[in-house]
């Protein structure tokens, strides 16, 4: 297999930028520090490729002890030889950057539609269907800076701005948040001990996940599988041609946007363990060796497999009708998970020139519901990508699996998407979501099943 070297890469990952302007094209916080495109980490804003997946790895770092050489803007020394001879122990030497860390990201939905709904029993009109037109009007402020040798910030300061509808990654909805929902920092440090083995802790960003499901990526296990909310974890990485990672990690159940209740919740609430095989295509740790594929959309040609479980130490408080006690801790799993204590599954994910297909299963052992996520995308252009998924994620609560039936819990959809990028960092989304299920089952009665449209945009700068 024919080795190739990492400059080559940064060379090839720049085809893409041709068919751009270059000017303002590589915006965000690291493509300013290198002064690279977008699409040297990334095939379509924020799927990451094979350089972007080594470039995690290596803490945020350019893989092959490469960061410094390539490196545009360097960070500011702080302190002197001298001081450092005088007190060598002490931490008077530091670095910061120089280049600007922070990021804007805009997004909302330019369009959206909803189908009417009608009761089953009668036929009668529940909700009228709904059109309307917006512009993005959510931000977020990113962070991401290297300070010194070894520590690696990335962050994200969310919830500027009013209501944005956007997908549901737990089971592919369309929702909406909240209109009066707080300002939320989502920050993950990662302290690199060497190349490939870091300890992170944060409350978001979690490295359980890889390539992710929104526009660019397709099904991996962080899609059906209760993600961490205030974790320390272990990452170990090896592969200089395919490889391994291996992600250990404990985490509070205490969600970062509610108060954490002392005497309730603990570090160990919620232990996860990930573990990832790539067979063959460009090392998790170097990013560059292998079979590179087509460097007009960064792709390697690949194929990965890999296996995780989430075990919760305690459940939800529940009544014995079923109903989560009011006032109660947020403890073990919430949301479509709530009630279970072990949920384990594995995924599988490929790549050949331009088409990547995954798939992931999940099942629990206290409910034993099926959750799984079957994708399928193709870039017909560099800058043009079409997904089609299948995905059901069921709704595990105590209330619905005890009373109406595991069968009820089930809501199949069929979600078919296109993604454009104008630049690099700009892109228009058009989602469809289709219920193959008439109904849906809820305590207020049988409604028919809402299709939904949207058309999102996300813009970086």
């Amino acid at each position: 297999m024919k080795k190739t070297t990492f400059a080559s890469i940064v060379s090839a990952c720049m085809v893409p930028a041709l068919f751009w302007s270059t000017e303002g094209s590589a915006i965000p916080s690291w493509a300013r520090k290198y002064q690279v495109s977008c699409y040297m980490c990334h095939s379509g804003m924020p799927q990451r490729n094979a350089v972007g997946e080594a470039f995690k790895n290596n803490g945020y770092r350019l893989p092959g002890g490469n960061d410094e050489a390539f490196t545009r803007q360097k960070n500011i020394k702080i302190g002197t030889a001298d001081w450092d001879s005088k007190f060598p122990n002490a931490p008077i030497s530091a670095s910061y950057p120089q280049f600007d860390p922070l990021s804007v990201v805009l997004t909302g939905n330019l369009i959206n539609y909803k189908e009417a709904t009608h009761y089953v029993s009668t036929g009668a009109p529940k909700a009228a269907k709904e059109f309307t037109i917006n512009a993005a009007n959510t931000a977020s402020l990113f962070i991401g800076a290297t300070v010194g040798d070894n520590l690696t910030i990335f962050g994200e300061l969310a919830g500027f701005g009013g209501a944005a509808l956007e997908e549901d990654t737990d089971n592919g909805a369309i929702s909406s948040s909240n209109v009066d929902s707080p300002v939320t920092a989502n920050v993950r440090a990662v302290w690199q001990f060497s190349p490939g083995f870091n300890f992170a802790i944060g409350n978001s960003f979690s490295a359980v996940g890889w390539n992710g499901t929104g526009a660019g990526g397709v099904a991996n296990i962080g899609s059906v599988l209760p993600g961490p909310a205030t974790y320390a974890e272990l990452n170990f990485t090896r592969g200089e041609t395919g490889g391994y990672s291996i992600v250990a990690g404990t985490s509070m159940a205490a969600n970062y946007r509610t108060p954490i209740v002392a005497t309730e919740n603990h570090i160990d609430d919620i232990l996860y363990l990930r573990g990832k095989l790539k067979l063959f295509g460009a090392g998790l740790l170097s990013g560059a060796n292998g079979e590179l594929g087509n460097a007009y959309n960064g792709l390697d040609n690949q194929l990965s497999i890999g296996a995780g479980l989430s075990y919760a130490n305690k459940k939800n408080s529940y009544t014995t009708s079923g109903s989560l006690v009011a006032g109660a801790p947020t403890v073990g799993f919430t949301g479509n998970y709530a009630g279970e204590t072990l949920v384990y599954g594995g995924d599988v994910q490929g790549a050949y020139h331009d088409l990547l297909v995954g798939g992931a299963y999940s099942r629990d052992r206290d409910l034993k519901l099926d959750n799984i996520r079957v994708e399928a995308g193709y870039f017909v252009y560099p800058w043009l990508f079409a997904k089609v998924g299948y995905v059901d994620i069921a709704k595990g609560n105590n209330e619905i699996a005890t009373k109406k039936g595991k069968a009820d819990v089930h809501q199949p959809q069929i979600i078919p998407s296109i993604s454009a990028w104008i630049t690099p960092s700009v892109s228009l989304t058009g989602t469809y979501t289709i219920f193959t299920k008439s109904s849906d089952v809820s305590s207020t009665g049988n409604f028919t099943n809402q299709n939904t449209f949207a058309l999102a945009v996300r813009a970086g700068f």
